[in-house]
């Protein structure tokens, strides 16, 4: 079903006053990034970016071959299934999940499995996608 080459999933949480160590605190996990508004952080390419508002971001490994339920599974299970936390960290973040994927051939998609949408849903995530042509991945 799936034409993916690569592929990453990543969890973002995001907003003016958000603060790294409560965010820390509250799901029990070390971000892959966590940064205050005003805050830098380095880019991929290095550069030194000063963060337009807080963020914290878990995962964004790139996986050759992809599975991307297991991916997103490694990060939703991770952290608490408490409907009452989730709840409140989208009521005052934007809180959501986005997959990258670069594509096998020019046409193709993704597909995720009943039970990955369900750690979506319990969680009130929204998901990103980002797919990309394999001319793109050269």
């Amino acid at each position: 079903m799936d034409s993916l080459q690569r592929a990453s999933a990543t969890l973002l949480i995001s907003g003016e006053s958000l603060a790294p160590d409560e965010i820390t605190a509250l799901l029990g996990v070390q971000p892959t990034l966590g940064v205050r508004k005003g805050g830098t952080f380095r880019a991929s390419n290095g550069g030194e970016i000063v963060a337009p508002m807080g963020k914290w971001f878990l995962g964004g490994e790139w996986r050759s071959p992809p599975n991307l339920d297991t991916q997103i599974a490694e990060l939703l299970l991770a952290l608490p299934n408490d409907a009452e936390l989730w709840v409140e960290l989208t009521r005052r973040f934007e809180c959501w999940l986005s997959i990258g994927a670069y594509l096998a051939d020019w046409t193709g998609g993704l597909t995720l499995a009943p039970a990955t949408l369900k750690l979506l849903a319990e969680r009130n995530l929204p998901v990103d996608l980002d797919l990309y042509a394999p001319a793109a991945s050269d």
